[in-house]
């Protein structure tokens, strides 16, 4: 498996590839990303970017994967055209996509040499999205957190029998504890309990912990009554951002490793150099502790083993 990373300033493209860094990953002004991303900076830009990677024998991915592109009349269809033909000439060696439309420009973009992923906000649950995606001319998936390791192996299947590749995030190093591609809960604003929410936020409904009351109950069997204070707590606690299970874990990750996905990515674009670096560092550890005991048991014994020694991780022991 190997190690895609984020990366946002050209000053952290050594010490990433140094960490053990196989890919890297970026975004830059004037084509639209996820979120709020950290921009490229640096002189030069993209181009000095992807000569600097692929120096070092690094393949570099741009983020193009907005979900709506507000400028898309037709002159702004235009420009965005020209930045993406631009961005293929700098030497990218894939796009990262979301939007159809934007798809749909980079599929008629003449002498495309770069290669197309498909992002895990546009998030594809079933083989048939994936065959359907793939028949368009992505060559990998980037599957989102919330697909568990049994619901993506048809998925799995079908990209290897059509020789497409498979990524997945780390679970540790990004996403909030929705896991949910399309929401901003991994922003401190969401997150922190005494931060301000804006008003008629879908994602925090500025609703603390007891202010759901106990909802009056009409026709309801007695023996259900008891189970509505449970449910208010339960729906309470979502609303205020109150913690849920995580989908994606390290049991997750070590299914989707034996099964062959050859990727795992590394997001947080907002992290600091040396965050960044020692991010890659623990994922380099953790991969070569997932291949030493696949490599010496059967399959759900290295398992075993593996989340044994995960249980008190912290990225230097192994």
């Amino acid at each position: 498996m190997k190690i895609v990373s984020c990366f946002s300033s050209l000053d952290e493209i050594k010490p990433l590839a140094k960490a053990g860094a196989d890919e890297l990953y970026c975004a830059v002004p004037g084509l639209p990303s996820f979120g709020e991303p950290a921009l490229l900076t640096g002189a030069g830009g993209l181009k000095a970017a992807v000569r600097a990677a692929h120096a070092l024998g690094l393949k570099i991915s741009l983020a193009v994967n907005s979900l709506g592109e507000a400028s898309f009349t037709r002159p702004g269809e235009g420009r965005l055209l020209r930045r993406l033909a631009a961005a293929d000439a700098a030497g990218v060696d894939a796009f990262i996509v979301a939007s159809p439309a934007i798809l749909g420009l980079l599929l008629a973009l003449k002498r495309r040499r770069a290669r197309l992923h498909l992002s895990s906000v546009q998030p594809c649950f079933s083989s048939l999205s994936a065959a359907f995606f793939l028949d368009l001319g992505i060559s990998r998936i980037i599957l989102p957190n919330q697909l568990a390791p049994y619901e993506a192996r048809k998925i799995v299947e079908l990209c290897r029998r059509r020789g497409a590749e498979l990524e997945i995030f780390d679970h540790r190093f990004f996403g909030c504890a929705y896991i949910n591609g399309r929401c901003h809960l991994h922003r401190p604003d969401y997150y922190t309990l005494n931060a301000s929410v804006q008003n008629g936020s879908m994602c925090r409904l500025n609703i603390s912990a007891g202010a759901l009351q106990t909802p009056g109950a009409i026709d309801v069997d007695a023996a259900w009554k008891p189970r509505l204070g449970p449910i208010v707590r339960r729906l309470s606690s979502r609303l205020a951002c109150g913690g849920a299970p995580r989908i994606a874990n390290m049991a997750a990750f070590f299914e989707f490793f034996a099964a062959g996905v050859g990727y795992l990515k590394y997001g947080t674009r907002q992290d600091p150099g040396a965050v960044k670096v020692r991010k890659v560092r623990e994922v380099r550890a953790m991969l070569d502790a997932a291949e030493t005991v696949l490599g010496k048991y059967p399959r759900a014994e290295a398992q075993r083993r593996f989340m044994e020694k995960m249980q008190n991780w912290d990225g230097r022991k192994y």
